[in-house]
Protein backbone atom coordinates (compact mmCIF):
# COMPACT_ATOMS: atom_id res chain seq x y z
CA UNK A 1 0.00 0.00 0.00
CA UNK A 2 1.29 3.52 -0.72
CA UNK A 3 3.66 5.10 1.78
CA UNK A 4 3.50 8.88 1.45
CA UNK A 5 6.25 10.95 3.04
CA UNK A 6 5.59 14.67 3.62
CA UNK A 7 8.94 16.45 3.66
CA UNK A 8 10.53 19.88 3.68
CA UNK A 9 13.58 20.85 5.78
CA UNK A 10 11.92 24.16 6.64
CA UNK A 11 9.58 24.26 9.59
CA UNK A 12 6.19 25.89 9.13
CA UNK A 13 5.82 24.88 5.48
CA UNK A 14 2.54 23.07 6.14
CA UNK A 15 3.72 19.47 6.48
CA UNK A 16 1.58 18.51 9.47
CA UNK A 17 -1.48 20.36 8.17
CA UNK A 18 -1.18 18.68 4.77
CA UNK A 19 -0.70 15.27 6.36
CA UNK A 20 -3.59 15.48 8.79
CA UNK A 21 -6.08 16.95 6.31
CA UNK A 22 -5.36 14.38 3.60
CA UNK A 23 -5.21 11.39 5.94
CA UNK A 24 -8.42 12.18 7.81
CA UNK A 25 -10.22 12.92 4.55
CA UNK A 26 -9.22 9.56 3.06
CA UNK A 27 -10.21 7.85 6.31
CA UNK A 28 -13.63 9.53 6.10
CA UNK A 29 -14.03 7.92 2.67
CA UNK A 30 -13.49 4.49 4.17
CA UNK A 31 -9.79 3.96 3.47
CA UNK A 32 -7.69 2.41 6.22
CA UNK A 33 -5.23 5.19 6.93
CA UNK A 34 -2.28 5.63 9.30
CA UNK A 35 -0.13 8.64 10.15
CA UNK A 36 3.36 8.14 11.54
CA UNK A 37 4.15 11.37 13.38
CA UNK A 38 7.92 11.75 12.99
CA UNK A 39 7.90 15.45 13.90
CA UNK A 40 9.68 15.98 17.26
CA UNK A 41 6.90 18.40 18.28
CA UNK A 42 4.34 15.60 17.76
CA UNK A 43 1.47 17.86 16.60
CA UNK A 44 -0.58 15.02 15.12
CA UNK A 45 0.08 12.65 18.01
CA UNK A 46 -1.13 15.45 20.32
CA UNK A 47 -4.21 15.94 18.12
CA UNK A 48 -5.08 12.27 18.57
CA UNK A 49 -4.08 11.78 22.22
CA UNK A 50 -5.74 14.89 23.65
CA UNK A 51 -8.71 15.30 21.33
CA UNK A 52 -12.11 13.69 20.93
CA UNK A 53 -12.11 13.05 17.19
CA UNK A 54 -13.91 9.90 16.10
CA UNK A 55 -11.82 9.65 12.94
CA UNK A 56 -10.72 6.12 12.09
CA UNK A 57 -7.24 7.33 11.19
CA UNK A 58 -4.52 5.63 13.24
CA UNK A 59 -1.70 7.79 14.61
CA UNK A 60 1.69 6.35 15.56
CA UNK A 61 3.97 8.73 17.47
CA UNK A 62 7.53 8.85 18.76
CA UNK A 63 9.21 7.56 15.61
CA UNK A 64 12.99 7.28 15.89
CA UNK A 65 15.85 6.66 13.47
CA UNK A 66 16.22 3.08 14.68
CA UNK A 67 12.48 2.27 14.54
CA UNK A 68 11.09 4.25 11.58
CA UNK A 69 11.65 1.54 8.94
CA UNK A 70 9.99 -1.14 11.05
CA UNK A 71 7.11 1.22 11.82
CA UNK A 72 6.53 1.99 8.14
CA UNK A 73 6.63 -1.67 7.12
CA UNK A 74 4.33 -2.71 9.96
CA UNK A 75 1.67 -0.09 9.22
CA UNK A 76 1.87 -0.63 5.44
CA UNK A 77 0.85 -4.26 5.93
CA UNK A 78 -2.52 -3.30 7.41
CA UNK A 79 -3.36 0.14 5.99
CA UNK A 80 -4.29 1.32 2.51
CA UNK A 81 -2.38 4.58 3.06
CA UNK A 82 0.52 5.35 5.37
CA UNK A 83 1.52 9.02 5.75
CA UNK A 84 4.83 9.97 7.38
CA UNK A 85 4.91 13.53 8.74
CA UNK A 86 8.61 14.35 8.83
CA UNK A 87 10.60 16.74 10.98
CA UNK A 88 11.74 20.07 9.58
CA UNK A 89 15.43 19.17 9.46
CA UNK A 90 17.68 16.95 7.39
CA UNK A 91 18.32 13.76 9.36
CA UNK A 92 18.82 10.02 9.07
CA UNK A 93 15.18 9.56 10.07
CA UNK A 94 14.08 11.75 7.15
CA UNK A 95 16.39 9.93 4.72
CA UNK A 96 15.15 6.51 5.78
CA UNK A 97 11.51 7.59 5.52
CA UNK A 98 12.05 8.95 2.02
CA UNK A 99 13.86 5.75 1.02
CA UNK A 100 10.81 3.72 2.05
CA UNK A 101 8.28 6.07 0.42
CA UNK A 102 6.25 5.37 -2.70
CA UNK A 103 5.57 9.08 -3.09
CA UNK A 104 6.84 12.29 -1.48
CA UNK A 105 4.81 15.47 -1.01
CA UNK A 106 6.91 18.62 -0.59
CA UNK A 107 4.77 21.46 0.82
CA UNK A 108 6.03 25.00 0.27
CA UNK A 109 4.73 28.48 0.87
CA UNK A 110 5.09 31.23 -1.70
CA UNK A 111 8.43 32.55 -0.47
CA UNK A 112 11.96 32.36 -1.79
CA UNK A 113 13.13 30.76 1.48
CA UNK A 114 10.60 27.95 1.16
CA UNK A 115 11.59 27.26 -2.43
CA UNK A 116 15.27 26.99 -1.49
CA UNK A 117 14.41 24.56 1.28
CA UNK A 118 12.12 22.61 -1.04
CA UNK A 119 15.05 22.19 -3.40
CA UNK A 120 16.95 20.56 -0.55
CA UNK A 121 14.06 18.13 -0.08
CA UNK A 122 14.07 17.32 -3.79
CA UNK A 123 17.83 16.74 -3.65
CA UNK A 124 17.31 14.38 -0.70
CA UNK A 125 14.69 12.43 -2.64
CA UNK A 126 16.94 12.11 -5.67
CA UNK A 127 19.90 11.07 -3.51
CA UNK A 128 17.88 8.26 -1.91
CA UNK A 129 16.71 7.25 -5.37
CA UNK A 130 20.31 6.98 -6.60
CA UNK A 131 21.27 4.86 -3.61
CA UNK A 132 18.28 2.55 -4.14
CA UNK A 133 19.15 2.07 -7.79
CA UNK A 134 22.42 0.41 -6.85
CA UNK A 135 20.38 -2.65 -5.88
CA UNK A 136 17.27 -2.00 -7.99
CA UNK A 137 17.90 -0.13 -11.27
CA UNK A 138 14.18 0.47 -11.72
CA UNK A 139 13.59 2.09 -8.33
CA UNK A 140 12.13 5.57 -8.40
CA UNK A 141 10.72 7.86 -5.71
CA UNK A 142 8.08 10.07 -7.36
CA UNK A 143 7.53 13.47 -5.76
CA UNK A 144 5.57 16.68 -6.22
CA UNK A 145 5.61 20.15 -4.74
CA UNK A 146 2.42 21.38 -3.06
CA UNK A 147 1.84 25.11 -2.69
CA UNK A 148 0.36 25.84 0.76
CA UNK A 149 -1.24 28.85 2.46
CA UNK A 150 -2.23 30.23 -0.92
CA UNK A 151 -5.10 32.71 -1.50
CA UNK A 152 -8.56 31.20 -1.69
CA UNK A 153 -9.91 30.54 -5.22
CA UNK A 154 -10.92 33.81 -6.82
CA UNK A 155 -8.68 35.93 -4.59
CA UNK A 156 -5.71 37.79 -6.13
CA UNK A 157 -2.54 35.70 -6.45
CA UNK A 158 0.71 37.42 -5.48
CA UNK A 159 3.41 38.12 -8.02
CA UNK A 160 5.79 36.09 -5.85
CA UNK A 161 3.57 33.01 -6.10
CA UNK A 162 3.27 33.32 -9.87
CA UNK A 163 7.04 33.67 -10.20
CA UNK A 164 7.65 30.65 -8.01
CA UNK A 165 5.15 28.55 -9.93
CA UNK A 166 6.94 29.48 -13.14
CA UNK A 167 10.34 28.61 -11.64
CA UNK A 168 9.01 25.22 -10.56
CA UNK A 169 7.60 24.57 -14.02
CA UNK A 170 10.80 25.70 -15.75
CA UNK A 171 12.87 23.42 -13.53
CA UNK A 172 10.77 20.44 -14.55
CA UNK A 173 9.61 19.76 -11.01
CA UNK A 174 6.21 18.14 -10.61
CA UNK A 175 3.60 20.28 -8.84
CA UNK A 176 0.08 19.66 -7.62
CA UNK A 177 -2.34 21.68 -9.70
CA UNK A 178 -4.49 22.15 -6.61
CA UNK A 179 -3.06 24.18 -3.77
CA UNK A 180 -3.86 24.21 -0.06
CA UNK A 181 -5.37 27.62 0.62
CA UNK A 182 -4.95 29.66 3.78
CA UNK A 183 -8.04 28.74 5.81
CA UNK A 184 -9.10 29.42 9.39
CA UNK A 185 -10.64 25.95 9.46
CA UNK A 186 -7.26 24.27 8.94
CA UNK A 187 -5.87 25.94 12.04
CA UNK A 188 -9.00 25.00 13.97
CA UNK A 189 -8.45 21.32 13.16
CA UNK A 190 -5.43 21.42 15.48
CA UNK A 191 -6.83 23.76 18.12
CA UNK A 192 -10.14 21.87 18.38
CA UNK A 193 -8.49 18.47 17.72
CA UNK A 194 -11.24 17.43 15.34
CA UNK A 195 -11.51 16.70 11.62
CA UNK A 196 -13.01 19.19 9.19
CA UNK A 197 -16.15 17.05 8.94
CA UNK A 198 -16.54 17.10 12.73
CA UNK A 199 -16.52 20.92 12.96
CA UNK A 200 -19.81 21.41 11.14
CA UNK A 201 -21.48 23.36 13.94
CA UNK A 202 -18.53 25.68 14.56
CA UNK A 203 -17.92 29.09 13.05
CA UNK A 204 -14.52 28.63 11.51
CA UNK A 205 -14.72 30.54 8.27
CA UNK A 206 -15.98 28.98 5.07
CA UNK A 207 -15.93 25.35 6.18
CA UNK A 208 -17.57 24.08 3.01
CA UNK A 209 -14.87 25.69 0.87
CA UNK A 210 -12.17 24.27 3.13
CA UNK A 211 -13.62 20.77 2.78
CA UNK A 212 -13.89 21.12 -0.99
CA UNK A 213 -10.26 22.24 -1.20
CA UNK A 214 -9.13 19.09 0.64
CA UNK A 215 -11.43 16.87 -1.42
CA UNK A 216 -9.96 18.16 -4.69
CA UNK A 217 -6.41 17.80 -3.39
CA UNK A 218 -7.09 14.25 -2.17
CA UNK A 219 -8.57 13.34 -5.55
CA UNK A 220 -5.47 14.67 -7.28
CA UNK A 221 -3.29 12.65 -4.92
CA UNK A 222 -5.26 9.48 -5.69
CA UNK A 223 -4.97 10.13 -9.43
CA UNK A 224 -1.22 10.63 -9.05
CA UNK A 225 -0.79 7.42 -7.07
CA UNK A 226 -2.86 5.49 -9.61
CA UNK A 227 -0.70 6.81 -12.45
CA UNK A 228 2.47 5.83 -10.56
CA UNK A 229 1.12 2.32 -9.99
CA UNK A 230 0.19 1.91 -13.64
CA UNK A 231 3.61 3.13 -14.69
CA UNK A 232 5.29 0.62 -12.39
CA UNK A 233 3.29 -2.23 -13.94
CA UNK A 234 3.93 -1.13 -17.53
Amino acid sequence: MPVIAVANPKGGAGKSTTTLLLATHLASRGATTCIIDADPNQPIADWRAHGESKSAVKVVGEAREDTIMDAIEEQARTHAFVFVDLEGTASLLVSRSIAFADFVIIPIQASAVDVRQAQKAITAVRSEERLARRSNPNRSIPHKVLMTRTPAPGAPVSTMQRQLEEEIRAAGIGRFQNTLAERQAYKAVFSERLTLEEMGAMRVGNLAAAEENVRLLANELLETLTAIQKGAKA
